[in-house]
């Protein structure tokens, strides 16, 4: 087994606690389950972690399909095309460590902008702009939310769940498609999947609950708290270990 079954546990609450969360406000699964996947097997970064968002993104798409449009995200697919080749060229060239501190810093910036309101407007060339890093950011690190999200921010919630979804389904698999054409995914990373996967079964079924009773507003402390604990941990052990 590559995770002793203590940390499983770990690792299955955190994907369900990220897949509710991202279920509930367009994403957040790579912000929350993450750092702790990373803490546990760094091997998590950044094709597993690509594999569950995809997964989820597939739920929530299903869930939200009357919201989907398409022609409003395209600009941003595209966009994020290029970002990802980008990536993957990255991934060859440089040393693991710099991912491992960009994935944490990444993740803090996210957490931090999520309490400032940031004034992006949903226009085309922000779209180019956020699909393009979100292509980069998501193929490096596995973080490609923060970008797009921010273009996303005024939109309705219906519209955001949706298109978010969406963005990140077909993202995702084309991100998933390159590391494995570069040989970037191996069997050794399946098997970090695979146990994961009803958990987020059960995230994306508790945020039908969540949605009615629990406001998003109660648990946005709690999970910034958490991802900022989690990465401060990746950054200590990527310098001083």
């Amino acid at each position: 087994m590559l995770i002793e079954p203590s940390l499983l546990v770990v690792a299955l609450i955190a994907v369900i606690t990220g897949s509710a969360l991202q279920s509930m406000s367009g994403f957040g699964l790579a912000v929350v389950a993450s750092p702790i996947l990373v803490i546990i097997n760094p091997n998590f970064l950044p094709a597993p972690i690509l594999a569950l968002g995809c997964i989820l993104s597939l739920l929530n798409c299903i869930r939200y399909r009357q919201q989907l449009h398409f022609s409003n995200i395209k600009i941003a697919l595209l966009a994020r095309i290029p970002g990802s080749v980008l990536g993957i060229l990255l991934l060859a060239l440089l040393p693991p460590i710099f991912f491992a501190v960009g994935f944490s810093l990444l993740i803090m910036l996210s957490v931090l902008l999520t309490y400032r309101r940031v004034d992006i407007h949903h226009c085309a060339r922000n779209l180019v702009l956020a699909g393009f890093f979100s292509g980069l950011m998501g193929t490096t690190t596995s973080v490609g939310g923060p970008p797009i999200a921010l273009v996303y921010q005024n939109s309705k919630l219906s519209t955001l769940r949706a298109e978010l979804g969406l963005f990140f389904l077909i993202g995702t698999l084309v991100s998933l498609a390159m590391l494995l054409a570069s040989g970037n995914i191996n069997y050794a990373q399946v098997q970090l999947t695979l146990p994961l996967i009803p958990a987020l079964f059960v995230g994306f079924a508790s945020s039908f609950y969540l949605d009615k009773y629990l406001g998003q507003r109660y648990l946005k402390p709690l999970i910034a708290t958490l991802s900022l604990t989690s990465c401060g941990i990746i950054l200590l052990k990527a310098f001083f270990y």
